[in-house]
């Protein structure tokens, strides 16, 4: 009987898994991780770390972040592994839970600007006529406009805020997206077996959601990877000038409090409290590059003949 039960519970789990295709989703995910280039694998297992440490910020952290534990500018020991700041705070702890910032900032603006700009984009393509040349003008508009002074001005007028900082960087950053995914729209529209498919009664939704959008979303996916870094630079810039939300424990912020520090530059501090959040800053955004490059170079077959990349 307890068999019986056993076999007839483990045959529901196979099923599951052949429903989920589980088998053909890691041969994929395996096959696609192994066409990447070293830089491209570091790049992930970087990427993998960074969000490891960020999820897992209170367990591989001792202190609060913002809670003085220590000694003012104290240098790296056994309880502060990479020191502590003007005020006694813990740096490691900064550098954990400032991960999280930088992630989500990051991917809340690369899939609001990417997705939601590549969505607009797809939409005017196929509709043309005048809603095309609307957005066509807001595009040609908001990428003539110089986004640094703006970003800064706008900041600084919404007030700090996470929210305030995510909400400019996406106005700046839909344009691209929505501009190349009309141009994949129109020449996508024209092909063969799209008409084939209008003259036989498909709907619009259908076309878009069938064969459009599938077609658009590698080159999507690619913009969302340069989008990202683009707003972790972006938010690390406007921390760095004092515009980033003082409440928060972001890389730039803390960039910004230690260069703030008159005689940071004069002392050894700075090897602790300088050098960590810039380091990681650079790490994040080279994991970006490398896996932007590859999956550029993977999605796109003119790319695969070039030599050196």
């Amino acid at each position: 009987m307890i068999k019986d039960v056993a076999a007839s519970g483990n045959a529901r789990i196979i099923s599951f898994a052949q429903a989920l295709n589980i088998d053909k989703i890691v041969s994929s995910t395996a096959e696609t991780f192994s066409r990447f280039s070293i830089e491209g694998k570091i790049g992930i297992l970087g990427i993998i770390c960074i969000i490891l440490m960020a999820v897992f910020a209170p367990v591989i952290t001792i202190y609060p972040p913002q809670k003085i534990t220590g000694d003012s500018l104290e240098p790296p020991g056994p309880g502060h592994i990479l020191g502590t700041d003007e005020l006694g705070m813990d740096i490691w702890s900064q550098i954990c839970y400032g991960a999280r910032m930088s992630l989500t900032i990051g991917l809340a603006v690369a899939f609001a600007a990417g997705f939601g700009g590549g969505a607009l984009g797809i939409l005017a393509g196929y509709m043309g006529g005048h809603i095309d040349q609307a957005l066509m003008r807001v595009i040609d508009v908001t990428m003539a406009l110089p986004s640094l002074p703006l970003l800064i001005v706008i900041s600084a007028f919404l007030g700090p805020s996470i929210l305030n900082v995510i909400l400019v960087l996406v106005l700046f950053s839909w344009a691209k997206p929505a501009r190349i995914a009309r141009s994949q729209t129109l020449s996508l529209k024209q092909n063969n077996y799209i008409i084939a498919a209008q003259n036989y009664g498909a709907k619009p939704f259908y076309l878009l959601w069938r064969h459009i959008f599938p077609e658009v979303m590698p080159v999507l996916l690619v913009l969302v990877i340069g989008i990202s870094s683009h707003a972790i630079i972006a938010e690390t810039g406007l921390a760095f000038l004092g515009l980033g939300d003082p409440t928060s424990k972001s890389w730039g912020m803390m960039l910004n409090h230690a260069t703030g520090f008159r005689s940071i530059y004069f002392t050894p501090y700075w090897q602790w409290w300088l050098l960590p959040p810039l380091f990681m800053l650079i790490f994040l955004l080279l994991c970006l590059t490398f896996i932007s490059r590859d999956m550029e170079r993977i999605l796109d077959p003119k790319l695969k003949r070039q030599k050196g990349f």
